[in-house]
């Protein structure tokens, strides 16, 4: 019996069928983690990308801070002279 007789009595092409099956689910979960952590950091990149607009909008400078779930989550400070930029940090909320 050769190869091609032996793949298409299914001694090979069954495990082959199963080995793709698995292959592309594995392919899809990966797929969509990744899909999920990018959109995450293009969610993030833009709230902070808000806030620094935030913070540089405040006329006279000063600090203001937002709030997640109901505790501190970002702080926004600008500085009184118009030569600092306006910052912006997770950690120090």
């Amino acid at each position: 019996m050769t190869w091609l007789e032996w793949m298409g009595a299914g001694g090979i092409s069954l495990p082959l069928m199963f080995l793709a099956y698995y292959a592309l689910r594995r392919s899809k979960s990966v797929v969509e983690m990744c899909l999920k952590e990018y959109l995450q950091a293009r969610m993030e990149r833009e709230q902070r990308a808000t806030m620094i607009a935030m913070a540089a909008a405040l006329p006279e400078g000063g600090a203001a801070a937002r709030f997640e779930e109901g505790q501190p989550a970002w702080l926004f400070y600008k500085h009184s002279q118009q030569d600092h930029l306006a910052i912006v940090t997770r950690e120090a909320a």
